[in-house]
């Protein structure tokens, strides 16, 4: 195991809770959070300079999750907590001596190419297999600051010698079950996009383990709608997918 002391940000969400149960038993883990909730957590507003100093002491590695998630999100809400918020997560890994960030960033960054309508749907006429090193296609200003994570990642890399893995993350639901899309314009994506619980855990326990100075890599389970091109993450991750949304479609038949 590379790293032992792990930071979780926005640990209060859906990723960051499925992850302190996933990965609790291996790690000694510390939440992060912007309030109060029903676990342990240190309260930063990591927009904040004055807050985010000193945060990561004694960390090894820091799980990025801490971010406006909605592709329906303004300039204003996505340059505050998006854009500074990640600015000052990677200063603070530089001045705590952080060895790796490992960053959510998002499928939507190359989404422009099969969205339907609105961000939240696919056109699943589109039958595509994208990689990794396709150019992106934003289909939202939260896609935007996700790309600007990801570059942001690559210049305190290259600067700072700061390890980076980001993980563009499909949809994970809460009940871990994609059919609580079934017959909403939103189906079609969630079919191409989920990402179960148990497929998140081990693709950031890949992403905490494997030798990288930088990477990029898919996050979703190995659905049959995909629209990503698995290969390359499987090879450079480690990280090979067990679920498929279209197995949770056929229970319900």
């Amino acid at each position: 195991m590379a790293f032992n002391k792990v930071g979780i940000t926005g640990a209060n969400g859906v990723v960051g809770r499925v992850l302190l149960k996933g990965l609790g038993a291996e790690y000694q883990l510390k939440a992060f959070t912007r309030r109060p909730v029903d676990f342990p957590s240190a309260i930063v507003n990591f927009e904040k300079a004055a807050e985010v100093q000193g945060a990561f002491a004694g960390l090894e590695a820091v799980i990025h999750l801490a971010a406006d998630p909605s592709p329906a999100a303004s300039w204003e809400q996505v340059r505050e907590h998006n854009l500074e918020g990640m600015y000052q997560v990677c200063e603070e890994c530089v001045r705590s001596g952080v060895k790796r960030l490992v960053f959510a960033s998002t499928n939507h960054t190359q989404h422009g190419n099969t969205i339907r309508t609105t961000p939240e749907t696919l056109d699943p006429r589109k039958r595509l297999h994208m990689r990794l090193g396709d150019p992106p296609n934003p289909d939202s200003l939260y896609a935007v600051s996700k790309l600007f994570g990801e570059n942001l990642g690559k210049l305190y890399q290259q600067r700072h010698g700061l390890e980076f893995v980001g993980l563009r993350i499909g949809w994970i639901v809460e009940a871990d079950d994609p059919t609580i899309m079934r017959g909403t314009p939103a189906e079609d994506y969630l079919r191409a996009m989920f990402l179960s619980h148990r497929d998140c855990v081990e693709a950031h326990r890949r992403a905490l383990e494997v030798k990288a100075e930088y990477l990029l890599a898919y996050v979703v389970s190995d659905n049959g709608r995909r629209v990503f091109d698995l290969e390359e993450t499987a090879r450079t991750l480690g990280f090979v997918s067990r679920d498929d949304a279209e197995t949770y479609f056929a229970r319900g038949k």
